[in-house]
């Protein structure tokens, strides 16, 4: 007789520093391919700062990234994230995509709150 392992319900890696380098980092352990988006927009970011004299972008990624990363470092939690993503934006019924898209909001508050 041969045991399945269990799926692991902790997180894939620790919650890293909330700054645009060590997001990198953790980006890069979970999810390589997604690198140069993170990438492409950090340098949106910093050319949006510049021309406008602001930091609201880079803060503004930041925090994106930061929630990627606390949903992300989660299987169980981004595969049920990405579900309710498919019921929001493909379902017919109005009532799921209400539930999925309440839903969307919880799992983006554990994750930052983590």
């Amino acid at each position: 007789m041969t045991e399945r392992a269990a799926k692991p319900t902790g997180p894939r890696i620790p919650m890293p520093e909330e700054t645009p380098a060590a997001l990198r980092v953790a980006v890069g352990r979970l999810a390589p391919t997604v690198l140069a988006m993170f990438d492409q927009q950090w340098d949106e970011a910093m050319r949006q700062a510049r021309d406008e004299y602001t930091l609201t972008p880079p803060r503004a990624f930041v925090e994106h990234w930061w929630s990627w990363v606390g949903v992300a470092r989660y299987p169980q939690r981004l595969a049920r994230f990405r579900e309710c993503e498919r019921i929001v934006s493909e379902s017919d019924d109005r009532a799921a995509r209400r539930a999925a898209a309440s839903e969307l909001a919880s799992i983006l508050a554990e994750a930052v709150a983590a």
